[in-house]
C-alpha cells in the first residue's frame, strides 16, 4: 500500500539521518578493532565489491563502489579518484553505511554522503597514508 506524500513517507534527509544513527549504533555496539575492515591498511581481497558507477562531476571520474566485508558483513561506501596528469593525486574515502543509505544512491551523491558520516577512513598518495580515520569535508577536486 503506497503512502501519500507527506503521510509518513520518508524524505531523503530522514533516511540519511536514520542511517547515520544506525551507523553510530553499529560502531558503539562493537569494538573498532574486531574486524580487519575496521583497521587500515585495507586489502581489496577482504571485500566483495560492486561498482555503483562513475562520478563524472567536474570531470573527476571518481569510482564509486559498495563493498561488503567478507568477514563480518559490514557495508562500506568507497570513493576513489586520481588525476593522471598529477603525481600523488590519488585519494580514497571509505565510510560505513546501511543498505537503506545506498539503495537509491547515485555516484555523484557519494561525496556528500561520505562527508555527512560521523566518521570515515581516507587514504592514498594525496594524503601519504594507507588509511586514517577522520570526518568532515572531503577533498576530491583539484
Amino acid at each position: 500500500m503506497a503512502r501519500a506524500h507527506g503521510e509518513g513517507a520518508d524524505t531523503k534527509e530522514a533516511v540519511r539521518i536514520r542511517g547515520a544513527k544506525e551507523v553510530d549504533e553499529v560502531r558503539s555496539s562493537e569494538t573498532m578493532s574486531e574486524c580487519l575492515c575496521m583497521t587500515p591498511p585495507f586489502n581489496y581481497q577482504d571485500y566483495d565489491s560492486e561498482l555503483l558507477g562513475i562520478d563524472e562531476t567536474n570531470g573527476r571520474y571518481g569510482e564509486v563502489t559498495i563493498e561488503t566485508c567478507k568477514a563480518c558483513g559490514r557495508l562500506w561506501l568507497r570513493y576513489f579518484v586520481e588525476y593522471e596528469s598529477f603525481s600523488q593525486s590519488g585519494r580514497w574515502y571509505r565510510g560505513l553505511v546501511t543498505p537503506e543509505m545506498v539503495e537509491s544512491l547515485r555516484p555523484e551523491q557519494a561525496p556528500e554522503l561520505l562527508a555527512s558520516l560521523p566518521w570515515r577512513f581516507s587514504g592514498g598518495s594525496y594524503f601519504r597514508s594507507m588509511g586514517r580515520k577522520g570526518h568532515g569535508p572531503i577533498i576530491i577536486d583539484l
